[in-house]
């Protein structure tokens, strides 16, 4: 199918057969990347909409405005020479007919404290997004949808002119009740962070979202412990599993029924005084810690990123902890996540080992580069292809489908995937993909934000490439740089630090504490690092033991794709659809027993009796 024209293709100004995108002349100059999509259908969802690492993704080019911005009226071409994905070239395209269409991604310069002068993305959320669904930020720029005949000889059948025309509005947030203003038990926390502001040069904002416990209200000398719930931006409190006090509706189906059920499922236990709560009443927090290179921080101390787990445990949580009666001690502290806030759950447990006293981590980014997904930053050459003296084998990077809201068509039955194991892109094709989208680690993607978080500045100022990601041929392309590898080994490999450390004092203060979940078949290869940290972990001569638990899971012999977080409390095993939303129902009881167990003499117990 092709799209219908929705604006006519404007001549003037554009020689024949060129792609160019002009800025309005009513507007003001502008910072950022260009970026033109090409689709051969619009049915479902505009061009811009359609970019992904799927079989079923758009074609994209991008390109940078001028130095100093893109003045009203100006211009940018795409050409044979701009870098595309998937396919390389516009000259590459196969003939037809193309929904065309382009967008302008916002940067502003920021002058941190470090000295480096950097443009970089306004935001990489918008206020209402969460959970890695954003759409654009406000502030970006787009244009009509197009027609355009795209012919056998690699060029246009003539000049296509897209122009900014649109722009993307700032939406109010729901805030973290989902309901615009705070409940009764959904409270918000927001500061202005002194630490990020130093060295951002500019206003940095750090929020919690705060569930208090029943009887928080009626029993006014009670202290409770806390657990954060890691992961991406959301506007609205979900560590896991939303909060909702509205069962679903008749007309709900599919995986939005299963999604309400379980959020009303939480509110009704959460608010009784019995069922699986009861002994574990606790203050529940998500955090919302954004930067310029992605949805999230990462919640450590980072060259590029900035010190934002100084930020979160010395101005964040001990201002929640004073507004809600939290015990702020270490043995009274959690944390959890899953993916992104799975890697955090364990890095901050491991960076941080006497501030907090249990960490779940669920299908966490890789915890060892050993396994960095597919590639070993020790010892491989290539990070694109395998070693190899004759062969040029693709290292995949994502196999399969996440099967986190899979049903069973047509119903509201969550369902458990197909792990057949079938590469669905490879780590060059995801990374071509950040570079088009955004080169200097500006994409706001997944690879670009381990670069960000993991790796230390470069010469310019931006994060240094751990790999040639240049496929012009100034360098081996996908060759990686063992000095940057080297840094990022020394910093946040976490399986290395618990090895070299562990019968030096760490050991001591983690065993028990850490217990890590991933799918047998994760679809992002996130299982790799987790099996290297079990074969330390499960060494019997380890001193103290490791105390803690790494489970790899499958259902009747198939590995779970991304995100597995644990079965269930009675041990039997569910789809990804059901677990993901049950990890505090999970495993917050279970932090309660250690907390018990832990607590000193003398400590405030009246959570614990109710």
């Amino acid at each position: 199918n092709t799209c219908s024209m929705s604006a006519a293709l404007t001549i003037a100004a554009a020689t024949a057969g060129s792609l160019t995108v002009a800025l309005p002349r009513s507007s003001g100059t502008k910072l950022g990347r260009v970026r033109v999509y090409l689709s051969t259908s619009c049915d479902t969802a505009p061009p811009r909409a359609q970019c992904s690492d799927s079989q079923e993704t758009a074609q994209v080019f991008g390109v940078d405005v001028p130095d100093g911005g893109l003045r009203p009226g100006g211009t940018v071409a795409i050409d044979a020479s701009t870098l595309g994905y998937p396919r390389h070239s516009i000259a590459s395209l196969p003939a037809g007919t193309y929904c065309v269409q382009a967008e302008l991604f916002p940067y502003r310069r920021y002058l941190r404290g470090d000295g480096a002068d950097l443009l970089l993305p306004v935001s990489c959320v918008s206020d209402a997004g969460g959970d890695g669904a954003y759409g654009s930020p406000p502030g970006t720029l787009y244009s009509d949808v197009v027609s355009a005949v795209h012919g056998q000889d690699g060029g246009w059948s003539g000049p296509v002119a897209l122009e900014l025309t649109h722009e993307v509005a700032a939406v109010r947030s729901p805030g973290c009740s989902g309901k615009g203003n705070d409940t009764d038990y959904i409270k918000t926390v927001s500061i202005h962070s002194t630490l990020l502001e130093r060295f951002w040069g500019t206003r940095m904002k750090l929020e919690a979202c705060v569930l208090l416990p029943f009887g928080f209200h009626e029993r006014p000398s009670a202290r409770y412990p806390l657990l954060i719930a890691h992961g991406h931006y959301s506007a609205t409190f979900n560590p896991g599993g939303r909060f909702d006090d509205t069962p679903p509706s008749a007309n709900m189906s599919g995986y939005d029924r299963v999604d309400q059920q379980y959020a009303y499922w939480l509110y009704s236990n959460w608010t009784s005084k019995d069922g699986p709560f009861r002994g574990a009443r606790a203050l529940v927090v998500t955090l919302n810690h954004p930067t310029p290179f992605f949805d999230d921080s990462y919640a450590v101390d980072s060259a590029n990123v900035g010190p934002y787990g100084s930020a979160i445990l010395k101005e964040l949580l001990p201002l929640v902890e004073k507004r809600y009666r939290g015990i702020g001690a270490g043995w009274a502290r959690g944390l959890l996540g899953g993916s992104t806030g799975g890697w955090e759950a364990f890095a901050m447990q491991v960076l941080y080992p006497d501030a907090f006293n249990f960490a779940v981590a669920a299908c966490p980014d890789p915890v060892g580069f050993a396994s960095y997904t597919t590639i070993n930053l020790y010892s491989d050459r290539n990070a694109y292809f395998y070693d190899s003296a004759f062969k040029r084998t693709p290292r995949p990077g994502y196999r399969d489908h996440y099967s986190g809201t899979a049903t069973v068509p047509g119903t509201s039955t969550p369902a458990y995937g197909s792990p057949y194991g079938q590469t669905t892109a490879t780590v060059e094709e995801m990374n071509r993909r950040e570079v088009v989208l955004g080169p200097r680690s500006r994409s706001c993607g997944q690879w670009d934000v381990w670069e960000a978080v993991f790796g230390p500045r470069g010469a310019d100022g931006y994060p240094a490439r751990l790999f040639c990601k240049d496929p012009s041929g100034d360098c081996e392309y996908g060759a990686v740089n063992k000095s940057v590898a080297s840094q990022w080994v020394e910093r946040f490999d976490m399986t290395r630090r618990l090895k070299q450390q562990w019968r030096h004092g760490l050991g001591e203060k983690l065993s028990g504490k850490l217990h890590v979940y991933v799918g047998g078949a994760d679809s992002f290869f996130l299982t790799n690092a987790v099996m290297d940290l079990q074969d330390w972990a499960s060494d019997p001569a380890l001193d103290p033991p490791f105390g803690g638990e790494i489970v790899i899971g499958a259902h009747e012999g198939r590995g779970f794709e991304h995100c597995w977080n644990g079965y269930l409390p009675d041990g039997e095993a569910a789809p990804n659809a059901v677990t993901r939303e049950l990890y505090v129902m999970t495993y917050l009881p279970r932090m309660a027993e250690r907390w018990a167990a832990s607590a000193p003499a003398g400590a405030s117990m009246e959570w614990r009796s109710y």
